[in-house]
């Protein structure tokens, strides 16, 4: 049996991974981004499935034991013990459908319960964000597919929520499901309806200082995006305060978020 690699080979192959889905992305979305209707009235392009077809291809030959969880074809079991990939192939289907290109391809990998690593791919927009736990938080840019230089990044240290810019992933979504959420959004500095992958990343980048998602997430819309915020020195949880790999999430950039959760539960 062979020993399970550090976390730095896992980061290296996930980053190789987040470069072949960009290739079929951007790819496809010049002209075809062919979609139809799931059976959950959501939509799925083929680019969605071919990248997480060559991505669970890439994962089976090199880590055989691990296993996997996708958005397109849900979970292959892996031999026990093992790490988990946890990868959504487009994050933003539909941005991606209509040609926003504020859409990302989400990788991250999980071992003993805990998400070791995230990377979240955004070629239309020129950027990858990364983290591996204790190895902070990075911004690369991409230009012509190539990926450039990486950057640390960190959360602001806004401390007010009247001085704080905060993002809402669906807004209808995130009023309906806290009770102080409009509140929360009329008390910022600014609101903005920036969604999917993107208002995490802006959070952990430190352009925003909080961002509110009330959609039910999954774990592969979750967990490539917990340690870059977290290793950003933010915070991702729930509602309640509690961790969490599947939504509705609160995430800030920690001195927020305490104050902020109590405004959303109660409008105070």
């Amino acid at each position: 049996m062979t020993a399970e690699p550090v976390a730095a080979d896992l980061l290296a192959f996930a980053l190789g991974l987040a470069d072949d889905a960009d290739a079929v992305a951007l790819r496809r979305c010049r002209g075809d981004a062919a979609s139809e209707r799931k059976p959950d009235g959501t939509f799925v392009t083929v680019a969605d499935r071919e990248i997480e077809a060559l991505l669970r291809e890439r994962v089976a030959a090199r880590f055989p034991r691990h296993a996997v969880l996708g958005e397109e074809a849900g979970e292959e079991a892996g031999e026990g013990g093992g790490a988990r990939w946890i990868i959504d192939p487009i994050d933003g289907t539909h941005n991606f459908m209509r040609g926003v290109p504020i859409w990302a391809t989400l990788i991250a990998c999980e071992r003993g319960g805990r998400i070791e690593l995230g990377v979240v791919s955004a070629p239309a927009l020129g950027v990858r964000w990364h983290a591996a736990r204790g190895g902070g938080a990075w911004r690369t840019p991409i230009e012509g597919g190539r990926t450039g230089a990486a950057e640390r990044i960190a959360v602001s240290d806004v401390a007010a929520l009247a001085e704080a810019q905060v993002l809402a992933g669906e807004p209808v979504a995130t009023l309906d499901r806290w009770p102080g959420a409009e509140a929360v959004l009329r008390g910022a500095w600014r609101a903005r309806a920036f969604g999917d992958f993107w208002g995490f990343c802006l959070v952990a980048e430190g352009a925003a200082d909080a961002m509110l998602e009330g959609a039910d997430l999954h774990p592969w819309d979750v967990a490539a995006l917990l340690p870059i915020v977290e290793e950003a020195g933010g915070r991702v949880t729930d509602g309640a305060g509690a961790p969490a790999l599947t939504g509705p999430l609160v995430a800030t950039n920690g001195r927020l978020h305490a104050g902020l959760l109590r405004r959303l539960a109660t409008g105070g």
